[in-house]
Parts: structure tokens; C-alpha cells; sequence
């Protein structure tokens, strides 16, 4: 007996020492984890502000290099007396040798010009209809500050008030873009005098355009963005070109919740960390100093996508809950430890199957986590989003979008079901603003077949109403711990192909993924799936097709608008019909085995015989064949489904079972079927069964 107290005493200091082991590695793992994700942000932090460094000196070197232009250009007319034809042709050679100018030219006061022109003012414009004698008071006169001309007159008022400037952004309608422009003031003796003052003023125009895309050059990830704010709260730059000019302070929170957001953070320092108002997602923003433009540079990123794209898949991090999980079991088992060694056993090998049925329960709730959005999708949340996702496949490939074709459209979801294993029929709502037409207003790829019908018409808008059948093949190979996305790829109508459809945000409660916008279903479960999500994103195809036809886009590749209904089974349907039944034939072979004895007195009062254990084995295994082959039938699957290995691993427990009574009653002599009428096997069974279950899930979860 004392051997037995010894010896259980030793065991529950083991334990005890074994929990403090295993809490010990925890907490290592978690601390190394967490210093890990710190020196992540460390460098995404330092990245940015480089990014954003080396963005304001490149656009800072950018702008004075034009200035250094206008300067030149004001030398070379104050220096010589020129000529009309003279000042024209230098004023053409800038323009012309200059890479983003648009516009140059001079403007004189009034009869300060040696000629008989009361305002002398050439100009020069690039990639423009351009006449030898063209004046800018062809178009209106310069030297009025009245409300009449308006802002326009202040790149010739201002500089000859203040000195050398760069003006605010404005939209010029010969240009069909937003400009800047660089006036220098000058003093010349064109009119014979030279203490009157300044003459005119020399000015360089350039486009947004360029300054845009530098900002789009720049490592941002997929949702990050740079915009260029002036002293006075005006965008000077943006993915949406609609807000250029505007004051960032003025801005809808409705329309553009995001720079709405930032804009009281601009004066709280360089760095700063916010929650984006649609996503929840933590947002990054750096601010740098544009000496040149009196103006300051935004970097905006998504901080948890950036985490996600430099995360690097070590193993031993995940091992944290599972060592966790171990020190608690390990912990629980160690008190009121039996003193006895077959019981002291039998607890350990208990407490090794709890360990082991924790962490495979563990394992499932992994897999069940929604996947993030695939590398290189731009969520659509408001405009803003949508016009930096257009004007990134702009710069990607080789097509032009214009921005003026952009159709808004209200797309929501009613119903949704499963037909069979790749058939989803959708009964749902389109409404359109683009006036009255007989045609639906897009279409949807990928259908077998649709109907269209419409419901409502007004001048401007139209209600229409669809159903349709859609093939969407989903992999159930990872069943039923499965996550599919019903992708439904929105096209413009064949007779519009040039049109890009973009959400109508303002027509959504929200467009929080979460709040799962273009889908108004009652009951979040459908044909044993549940709803998680929707979001909206583009997506670049090089053809599309229109049902069973395909039209290239004059060779360039479409952008079509995904709405995307992230969906993930149901687990209670699958649990009752599969998981269950396979629990009961593990706990019945275990059962069996329990009953394994040579006592002839208990083999007769629990019936135990070879026969009957083969009848058994036989019923469970038919019993299992008819649900496997019902399983594979409604899944349509091909290969093999993540479910299906624990069947194979039932069929195994079957086939030992019926082989193991075999030899036991036989007279074949097998060391670890005597042993206390087969103490080990019993031991072990349910560590090894939930030793090989961990096993095939890590390795479906690490495919």
C-alpha cells in the first residue's frame, strides 16, 4: 500500500509539474507572439512614414522644378525685348518640353505692353487647338476681381498682391480636369517705364492627374489611399475626382464617411489612429508637409490588411490555446488523485482524452472563421473606395475608365436558395437612375436562366424585379466545416457596354459588411447555410458574357461589380446527422471492447462471444455505408471530403473491434490483448482515436 501512496504522490507532482510546464510554454508563446505583432506595426509604422517622406520631397522636387520653369521663363521675357512671335514660341517650348504641363503664359496689366493690346495675355495650351494670335481675354478679363469672373481672375490678382504662389485647385473646362497653377509677378520696361510696378504675371499650369498618380504609385495595400489637403482644408488630390477643390471640413459624413473621419485629425500630429466608420477596421494615417504647395500629405492604410499581408504562418503560434488547454486538464486531474495505480492510470489516460477532445473541438471553431478578403479585392464602401478601386485597374492595365459613364444601381437579395449542390436560385430587386428604359438596367453572369419583369417606373428611376437561377459551383470538400461565397458578377446591358456600375451607397442603412448590404433576407439561414456577410467589390475579366455569349471590350479587359454573400453551413444539420452517429459507433466499439473478458461467468452474464461482437460490428458497419453513400449523393463531391476520413477512421475502429475479439477468443497468444484482459487497448483507445482526429483536421486546415 505504501507503494501505491508513494507512487500516486509522485504522479500528482508530475502532474502538477507538467501544468506549470505546459502554462510556462504558453505564456513564452503568447509573449513572443505579441513582441512579433509589435515590431509588425514597428515596421509598418516606419514604412509609412518613409512612403510618406519620400512622396512629399519627390512631389516637393516635382513642383520646383516647374518653378524653376515659370522662373526661367519670366527671365527670358523681362531680360530681352520680345516680340509677340517671340514671347509665343518661348512660352510653346515650355509647355511642349515640360512633362505635365498643361497651360503657360503671360498676362500684362493693362497698357503695359509695348503693342496696341490693351491686355496683352498669350498663352499656350498642350494637346489643344492652339491659334497664333490667342488671348486669355479672348475669354474673360483677367484684371476683373468682381464676383462676375469669380475665383478665376485669382491666379492673376493674388501673385500680383503676395508675391510667387502656387493657386488653389480648379476645375478648368478647356482642360476637362482639375488644375494648379504657379504665377510669378514680373516688372519690365515693355512699356517704357520701369518704377510702376509689377506689369503681368507669368504663370505655369499643371494637371491633378499627375500629382494623383503618384499617389496611387505608392505601397498603400489594397485600401489605402493619399490624398493632398491645402493650407485651407481644400483636396487638392483624391481618388475621387467629383471632391477635388472641395474643403475636406465640408464634406457629407453620409457621402464621404471616411475623409469625413479624418478630417478632425489633422491637427493632432503627424501619426494617428482611427476606427473606420464602415468597417470597424483600424485605419493608419500620416501626415507630411508640402513646403511647396503650403499643403499637407495624407497616407491613409488599412492597418489590419497590412498585418495580414506581412504576417508570416509560424506553426508553433498556434499551439498557444492547445498548451493553455493542456496546463488547465493537466491541472483539474492532479487533484484528489486516486491512490491507487489502475485507477491513477485510468485518470491519466482520462485526462489525456479530455486534452485531446478540447483541443480537436478547438481546431473545428478555427476552421469555421470567416476567410479575409482575397489579396488585391478593394472593399466598396462609399465613393471614395469605389473611385480609388477604378482608378487602380486604370493603372493597372492599359483601359481608360471614364468616370462619367459610372451608373449607380440598388441591387438587394429577397431570397435565396439552394436548388441542388451548384444551382442557387435568387429572387431579388434592382432599382435604376439611369431614366426609363425596356431593357433591365445590367445583367448578371453566369445564369441558366432569368426572368425579368418590371415593377414600377417613374422618369427617373426604375424598380425591377428578377428571378433567377445561378451555377455556382462550391467546393465541399471541406465539409461541414465549409465557408463559400456566392459570387454574382453585375454587367452592364449589351447595348451600354461602356458603362461601370458602382453601388448606390446612400440607398444602403450600411455598408458594413457585417450589416450585409444588397441582401434583405427575414431569416439569416437558408437550405442549412447561414448568411455572415456581403460586400461589393470590382473585378477585372479580360471578356464578358452576356448568357451563352461572349463580347470582347475592343480587346481590353471589363470591370464588372461583384456582389459577394459570404455564407458558412450550418453545423447543427450536420452534427445531428453525421457527427452524432459516428460518436455512437465509437462509444458502442468502445462499449465492446469494455466487454472483452475470459471470465466465463461474465462472458455469460454480458453475453460477450465472438459471434456476437461480429454481429454487431456488422450491423454498425452497414449502418455507417448507407449514411456515407447518402453523404456523398446530396454533395454531388468529387475527391474526397474532409468528413469522410472520420468515416474511414469508424470503418478502422469496426474492422479492430470484430479482428481484436477474433484473436482474443482464438488461441493466438498476443502480449497486448492478455494483459489484464486487454487494460491497454481500452487505455489507449480514445487517446488514439483523438490522436488521429487532431491529425487529419490539422492537416485539412494547414491544405
Amino acid at each position: 500500500m505504501n507503494n501505491h501512496i508513494l507512487a500516486s504522490g509522485l504522479t500528482s507532482r508530475h502532474l502538477r509539474r507538467i501544468s506549470l510546464l505546459f502554462a510556462f510554454f504558453a505564456a513564452g508563446l503568447l509573449l513572443l507572439k505579441f513582441q512579433w505583432q509589435t515590431q509588425v506595426d514597428t515596421k509598418i509604422r516606419h514604412d509609412l512614414v518613409y512612403q510618406s517622406i519620400q512622396a512629399g520631397t519627390q512631389i516637393n522636387q516635382r513642383l520646383e522644378t516647374l518653378a524653376s520653369q515659370t522662373r526661367m521663363l519670366r527671365l527670358q521675357i523681362i531680360r530681352n525685348h520680345l516680340s509677340d512671335q517671340q514671347i509665343r514660341q518661348k512660352i510653346r517650348d515650355v509647355v511642349e518640353n515640360t512633362e505635365g504641363v498643361f497651360r503657360s503664359g503671360i498676362a500684362f496689366k493693362r497698357n503695359r505692353w509695348s503693342g496696341k493690346t490693351v491686355l496683352y495675355s498669350p498663352y499656350y495650351q498642350k494637346d489643344h487647338h492652339n491659334t497664333p494670335s490667342q488671348q486669355i481675354t479672348d475669354s474673360y478679363d483677367y484684371t476683373r476681381q468682381d464676383s462676375a469672373e469669380g475665383v478665376r481672375t485669382l491666379w492673376f490678382s493674388q501673385p500680383m498682391e503676395q508675391g510667387n504662389m502656387w493657386t488653389e485647385p480648379y476645375f478648368d473646362k478647356q482642360a476637362g480636369a482639375w488644375l494648379i497653377t504657379y504665377a510669378m509677378p514680373f516688372r519690365s520696361n515693355y512699356d517704357g517705364q520701369h518704377a510702376n510696378g509689377n506689369d503681368g504675371v507669368v504663370f505655369l499650369s499643371i494637371s491633378l492627374s499627375e500629382l494623383t498618380n503618384k499617389m496611387f504609385q505608392l505601397h498603400l495595400g489594397n485600401q489605402g489611399f493619399g490624398v493632398l489637403i491645402s493650407g485651407t482644408g481644400k483636396l487638392i488630390t483624391s481618388p475621387d475626382q467629383s471632391i477635388i477643390g472641395h474643403s475636406i471640413f465640408q464634406l457629407s459624413p453620409k457621402g464621404y464617411p471616411l475623409l469625413n473621419a479624418i478630417s478632425p485629425l489633422l491637427q493632432r500630429g503627424e501619426l494617428s489612429t482611427f476606427i473606420h466608420p464602415l468597417t470597424g477596421h483600424e485605419q493608419w494615417m500620416v501626415l507630411r508637409r508640402v513646403d511647396a504647395l503650403n499643403a499637407w500629405l495624407a497616407l491613409i492604410i488599412d492597418a489590419n490588411e497590412l498585418r495580414l499581408n506581412r504576417s508570416v504562418s509560424t506553426w508553433y503560434w498556434d499551439t498557444v490555446p492547445f498548451f493553455a488547454i493542456a496546463a488547465l486538464v493537466t491541472l483539474l486531474a492532479s487533484y484528489h488523485f486516486p491512490a491507487q495505480i489502475h485507477q491513477a492510470t485510468n485518470r491519466v489516460y482520462t485526462a489525456l482524452s479530455v486534452c485531446l477532445f478540447s483541443c480537436l473541438l478547438l481546431l473545428w471553431y478555427q476552421a469555421l472563421t470567416p476567410k479575409p478578403l482575397a489579396q488585391g479585392q478593394i472593399l466598396l464602401v462609399d465613393k471614395q473606395s469605389a473611385r480609388m478601386a477604378l482608378k487602380k485597374i486604370s493603372a493597372l492595365s492599359a483601359q481608360k475608365v471614364t468616370l462619367q459613364h459610372v451608373q449607380p444601381i440598388r441591387i438587394e437579395i429577397q431570397s435565396i436558395d439552394l436548388l441542388k449542390a451548384d444551382q442557387i436560385s435568387l429572387i431579388g430587386e434592382v432599382i435604376s437612375w439611369s431614366g426609363e428604359s425596356r431593357y433591365p438596367p445590367l445583367q448578371i453572369d453566369y445564369v441558366e436562366n432569368i426572368s425579368w419583369s418590371l415593377k414600377r417606373s417613374y422618369p427617373k428611376t426604375q424598380v425591377w424585379e428578377f428571378v433567377a437561377t445561378i451555377k455556382q459551383p462550391f467546393d465541399y470538400g471541406s465539409f461541414p466545416l465549409d465557408n463559400e461565397i456566392i459570387r454574382l458578377t453585375l454587367l452592364p446591358p449589351p447595348h451600354d457596354k461602356n458603362t461601370v456600375l458602382i453601388p448606390q451607397f446612400s440607398s444602403y442603412r450600411s455598408m458594413r459588411p457585417e450589416s450585409r448590404p444588397g441582401v434583405a433576407i427575414q431569416k439569416d439561414e437558408f437550405s442549412g447555410w447561414k448568411l455572415l456577410r456581403t460586400y461589393f467589390n470590382y473585378q477585372q475579366a479580360a471578356f464578358t458574357g452576356y448568357g451563352d455569349q461572349v463580347h470582347p471590350l475592343n480587346h481590353l479587359p471589363a470591370i464588372n461589380l461583384d456582389l459577394n454573400i459570404v455564407i458558412q453551413r450550418n453545423i447543427t444539420g450536420p452534427i445531428i446527422s453525421h457527427i452524432m452517429p459516428l460518436l455512437v459507433v465509437s462509444f458502442l466499439t468502445y462499449c465492446m471492447l469494455r466487454l472483452w473478458t475470459k471470465d466465463e461467468k461474465k462472458q455469460a452474464l454480458w453475453g460477450f462471444s465472438t459471434a456476437t461482437v461480429l454481429q454487431y460490428c456488422a450491423s454498425l458497419f452497414f449502418i455507417l455505408i448507407i449514411a456515407h453513400v447518402a453523404l456523398r449523393d446530396a454533395l454531388n463531391a468529387h475527391g474526397i471530403i474532409f468528413i469522410e476520413y472520420f468515416y474511414f477512421l469508424a470503418y478502422l475502429q469496426i474492422m479492430f473491434t470484430a479482428i481484436g475479439a477474433l484473436v482474443y477468443t482464438s488461441g493466438i497468444h498476443v502480449w497486448v490483448f492478455e494483459y489484464q484482459q486487454g487494460a491497454r487497448i481500452k487505455q489507449w483507445y480514445w487517446p488514439f482515436i483523438l490522436l488521429l482526429s487532431l491529425l487529419i483536421t490539422t492537416i485539412f486546415i494547414e491544405k
